[in-house]
C-alpha cells in the first residue's frame, strides 16, 4: 500500500509538470542585451518577450535585431506578429515582404485587411486574431481542396 502511493504521487508530480510544452526562461539584463548582444541574443530575447506576450518590448529586439544584421530574416515574423497584436497593423504591412514564406504572407495580408475593417475604438484581444487567422488558413486550405477537385473533374470529361 506503501508503494502504491509513492507511485501515485511520482505519477501526479511527473504529469503535472508538462514535459512536450516549452517553458521560455530570461536570465541575465535584457538592457545589456539590446546593447551589447549580437543578433541571437538579441533574436532569443525578443522571442521571450513574444512569448510571454510582452509584444512592445518584443518590438524593439525584433527592430535591433534589424540593425545587427541584413542576412537573416528569421525575425521579421514574430516582429510582424508583435505589431498585429498590438494594433499597428500599418508597420506590420510594410514588413510583410520580408517574410520568406509566401502562402503565410498572403494569409497575414488578408488578416490584416480584415483588421483594419474593424473600428478604430475596438481592441482586439491576441484569441480572436488568433482565431481570426486560422479561420482564414482553413478557408484557403478547403478552396485549394476545392479547385483540385474541380480541375480533376475536368480533366475527366476532357475528351467528351
Amino acid at each position: 500500500m506503501k508503494y502504491k502511493k509513492i507511485a501515485l504521487y511520482a505519477i501526479i508530480l511527473l504529469f503535472s509538470n508538462p514535459i512536450f510544452g516549452q517553458k521560455y526562461f530570461f536570465e541575465g539584463d535584457p538592457q545589456s542585451v539590446f546593447e551589447e548582444g549580437n543578433f541571437k541574443q538579441n533574436y532569443n530575447t525578443g522571442l521571450f518577450f513574444f512569448n510571454t506576450n510582452q509584444w512592445k518590448i518584443a518590438i524593439k529586439f525584433f527592430n535591433r535585431c534589424s540593425e545587427l544584421t541584413r542576412k537573416k530574416t528569421v525575425h521579421y515574423k514574430p516582429l510582424v506578429w508583435s505589431y498585429i497584436y498590438t494594433g499597428k497593423y500599418n508597420l506590420a504591412k510594410k514588413l510583410i515582404p520580408k517574410i520568406k514564406n509566401k502562402k503565410h504572407n498572403q494569409i497575414i495580408r488578408l488578416l490584416i485587411k480584415d483588421l483594419q475593417k474593424l473600428p478604430k475604438r475596438k481592441k482586439v484581444s491576441k484569441d480572436e486574431i488568433d482565431r481570426n487567422y486560422k479561420s482564414k488558413k482553413d478557408l484557403i486550405k478547403k478552396t485549394r481542396e476545392n479547385i483540385i477537385a474541380l480541375a480533376k473533374l475536368k480533366v475527366i470529361d476532357f475528351g467528351s
